[in-house]
């Protein structure tokens, strides 16, 4: 028993030590976004950025995009083109206790959800090797989905994609068990900017709310997906009917068509990483 707290203890220091270090970690993040379109798989490289303060992750494409845009950040505009996000939020972790935030929108509003969730990993001595690197086999239960992690020591960081973390090295790889959402691990370098980087642009008046508090507001944005669309357009100059190409609309029509939009899009985005979020 004191040689296993030892080698712990040992593990512990040594991953203080790496995360006192700027690590940038590459995985590529395959999902269904559609339930009832299985087939149709989409690829997004994701960004693990680690700092001493903790970790963010994202959309590598994203943030690139959003980097062209620092000068514009500066002069004090921001703008952010929710159409043409296909990952849809952050991941921090803040150390030295991972309280975990993920910064999402829901609509028009920006929201910052702190999850307390404790990650109750069951650890296997099932082994396998993943890029050259000798990984172990840990389960979990976690936002309505089992999940099947593969980690390595030879990394030991206790660090993983989205708000998975807190096994004895870095997770490789980590899928739910019917391989809605995949994560594997593509590569790892040193990089000490990307953290800090991250934040400067990414500074949003973020609401702070809890899972529970979250969940609540999806339920009732499903129910009305489209109600700022329809009071900006009640309360804007448009006309109680339009015209556009030959054809007459009213106000109605144009809500009406939004709504279907909004409703359709519900119904095609409903498998994500955690069901219970979103039930």
């Amino acid at each position: 028993m004191g040689k296993l707290i030892r080698l712990i203890v040992f593990f512990i220091l040594l991953s203080l030590k790496l995360i006192s270090q700027e690590y940038r970690i590459f995985y590529d993040y395959s999902y269904k976004k559609d339930s009832t379109k299985i087939e149709s798989i989409e690829n997004r490289l994701m960004v693990l950025d680690i700092d001493k303060k903790g970790s963010i992750f994202y959309d590598y494409y994203k943030y690139k995009k959003d980097s062209l845009n620092i000068a514009m950040y500066y002069k004090d505009f921001h703008f952010i083109d929710v159409s043409t996000i296909k990952v849809n939020f952050f991941i921090e972790k803040q150390y030295p206790n991972f309280k975990t935030i993920m910064y999402t929108y829901l609509h028009s509003n920006n929201y910052a959800i702190l999850d307390s969730t404790k990650l109750n990993w069951e650890l296997s001595s099932e082994q396998t090797e993943i890029k050259g690197y000798k990984a172990q086999k840990a389960m979990l239960n976690f936002g309505g989905r089992k999940w099947i992690a593969w980690y390595t020591i030879d990394i030991p960081i206790f660090e993983g994609p989205y708000k998975f973390s807190e096994l004895p090295g870095l997770i490789l790889e980590i899928r739910d068990s019917e391989n809605n959402h995949i994560f594997k691990f593509v590569g790892v370098e040193k990089n000490n900017t990307g953290y800090s980087n991250f934040f400067k642009i990414h500074k949003f008046n973020n609401k702070t709310i809890n899972n529970k508090a979250f969940n609540k507001l999806w339920n009732e944005f499903k129910k009305d997906p489209a109600k700022n669309y329809k009071f900006s357009i009640l309360n804007s100059s448009i006309k109680a009917s339009m015209s556009f190409d030959g054809k007459s609309f009213s106000q109605n029509d144009v809500i009406r068509d939004i709504e279907k939009i909004e409703y359709e899009k519900i119904k095609k985005n409903n498998n994500f990483i955690e069901l219970d979020l979103y039930k």
